[in-house]
């Protein structure tokens, strides 16, 4: 192939040489030759480049030079520049061959560099080992133009499963594959695992964990040799980032039992203090009614028996809540929408509420000709229950909670506004999102007084649930604490024509 590219490259140039020679002096004509052997020296060999130049020395000889049609040479001057060719040529060859392999190289450490940014930019923007994985194969096939083979070992314990076999191997060359795998020293020392005249096998490892063997199909050219360092570091990086990842997910899975654990001991912690209280004052009030049954008055037993019947239903709240709680936390939550009147569900809340707000002056003003809600009556219900409980609770004796229901406007958008304010201490700026969290406790303000720390985390939930939302603000002139629970309006005719339409497609 050398020696063909070098004769034809001579045959080019003679042929020019040729058509030129009737106006060109045979001297010039030498240097037709020369741009040959330098075309031979960029895109050719070694070989290529040495028999371009012998080839045009003897062609300059037989056919410019005279006598023409001979090798002799009768003339001192063609002499001189025949010679001075020859050794010309054989000079610049090898420094053209020589900066065409600089060249390549060059190209080469470019095209490397070039696949190793983008494969760092696709592990720092993966979140999962299949990213990591298809960035990988990407990387290879731009980098070596041929498909590979990617097998996803065990990385949990690095351990290969005993029918892993890879097909492009015989059942010698996978047992071999199979004890250097096994093998964790054999593993750290080098990444090639295996080299058959086909396949180079590689591993996708950190220091302790095998993650995966990677196969690449060998061709003629030497390709696989000349970015064998570059696969290396490929695969190592994602080494890295698969091992980044398993920590990753070892230590969220840390965090989640420690979450787990802390959300358990506050559930115990709260579950334990305040089903205590009531039941403590249950079997009191209970054990007076058995034990001095017949000296106290009908007044004293109705007191008793109140006690009781308060102190069962203060319990049932607490059952409730934490029943609504784990309802919305495993998103079992069910919607059995409904149109209702915001006067009805007030009015539920309102009879619930009113055992417990003796204490307290209840105010209610609510906007007429309100739209109807399409929600889940008894939802909406609970959460305005759990904000009054909590108005009342963390207000002083002889205050004003105010429950107050308006329609609001903004653009084409409408919601219904339900907002209860006391005038209690208030809660901080820096607080107000965090006591929608399970069981946060403020350690002033609204949340001074001990409790559950559901009824707000219960609000919100329900309320998110209908697609409104829940904020706390400060009360006129910084006094006490507005709560504003807002749900959206749904118009009849729409809900009509939506349901519709699932009808027609469930059809």
């Amino acid at each position: 192939m050398d020696l063909l590219f070098a004769l034809l490259l001579t045959a080019g140039a003679t042929a020019i040489g040729v058509l030129l020679r009737d106006s060109v002096h045979a001297v010039n004509l030498a240097l037709i030759y020369m741009a040959a052997v330098i075309v031979a020296a960029v895109y050719g060999s070694m070989v290529a480049t040495f028999c371009c130049a012998i080839g045009g020395f003897l062609a300059f000889n037989f056919f410019f030079t005279q006598p023409r049609g001979t090798f002799l040479i009768s003339e001192r001057e063609e002499m001189l520049t025949a010679a001075l060719f020859l050794l010309v040529a054989i000079l610049v060859g090898p420094l053209a061959s020589r900066l065409q392999v600089k060249v390549k190289s060059l190209e080469l450490r470019d095209a490397c560099a070039r696949v190793e940014v983008q494969l760092l930019e696709s592990l720092s923007a993966a979140l999962a080992p299949k990213e990591i994985y298809k960035a990988l194969n990407s990387a290879l096939v731009e980098l070596l133009k041929r498909p590979v083979s990617i097998s996803i070992v065990d990385s949990a314990n690095s351990k290969v499963p005993s029918s892993f076999m890879l097909d492009s191997l015989s059942i010698e060359e996978n047992h071999r594959l199979a004890a250097v795998l096994r093998d964790k020293s054999k593993r750290r020392s080098a990444l090639t695992l295996l080299n058959n005249d086909s396949h180079s096998v590689r591993a996708v490892a950190d220091a302790e964990r095998l993650f995966a063997i990677v196969s690449i199909p060998l061709q003629k050219d030497s390709s696989v040799d000349s970015y064998s360092s570059t696969i290396d570091i490929l695969l190592h990086q994602c080494g890295l980032a698969l091992g980044r990842k398993s920590l990753q997910d070892d230590l969220a899975k840390e965090r989640v039992e420690k979450e787990q654990e802390l959300l358990r001991s506050s559930l115990l912690s709260s579950v334990s203090h305040d089903f205590r209280t009531p039941l403590t004052a249950m079997i009191g009030a209970t054990t007076t009614l058995m034990e001095m049954r017949g000296s106290l008055s009908d007044e004293q037993e109705a007191e008793l028996l109140e006690s009781v019947l308060s102190e069962a239903e203060r319990l049932n709240n607490y059952t409730q809540n934490l029943l609504d709680m784990t309802r919305l936390g495993r998103g079992e939550l069910k919607l059995d929408r409904s149109w209702v009147s915001i006067e009805e569900i007030v009015n539920i809340a309102l009879k619930r509420i009113r055992p417990l707000a003796e204490a307290h002056k209840l105010r209610v003003d609510i906007e007429k000709d309100l739209p109807l809600l399409r929600v889940h009556p008894a939802l909406i219900e609970q959460a305005i229950f759990n904000v009054l409980h909590n108005a009342i609770k963390f207000s002083p004796p002889d205050t004003v909670v105010q429950l107050t229901c308006m329609k609001v406007t903004s653009g084409s958008k409408t919601a219904l506004n339900i907002e209860v304010l006391d005038e209690g201490a208030g809660i901080v700026a820096a607080e107000r999102e965090k006591v929608f969290k399970m069981f946060h406790t403020a350690e002033y303000g609204d949340r001074r007084v001990a409790g559950s720390g559901l009824g707000l985390a219960i609000c919100k939930g329900m309320i998110g649930a209908h697609g409104g939302g829940v904020e706390i603000d400060s009360g006129p002139e910084g006094v006490g604490c507005l709560v504003r629970m807002t749900l959206p309006v749904i118009e009849m005719e729409a809900t009509a024509e939506g349901e519709a339409d699932e009808h027609d497609t469930g059809d």
